[in-house]
């Protein structure tokens, strides 16, 4: 009777860890699906953080940015 229920118990966490994975990884797949395929970088030289101007690409894209911060900084 106890062998039965051992067999049953080590079914159902199978099962539940296949599951949980399936659902991993169809969650993997649909961010992977919907993902932006342009992701921004900015490149660090020293302590000032400097942004990048240009990036070789197959297409003919433009990136336009705006600095919403103005006038929050120092000025010189």
């Amino acid at each position: 009777m106890g062998f039965g229920k051992n067999i049953s118990n080590q079914l159902n966490r199978l099962i539940f860890s296949a599951g949980f994975w399936i659902f991993v990884l169809a969650i993997i797949g649909v961010f992977s699906i919907y993902m932006p395929a342009d992701i921004s970088v900015s490149s660090t030289t020293s302590k000032r953080e400097l942004p990048i101007y240009c990036v070789q690409t197959d297409k003919p894209v433009v990136a336009l940015s705006f600095d919403a911060a103005w006038g929050a900084g120092k000025l010189r």
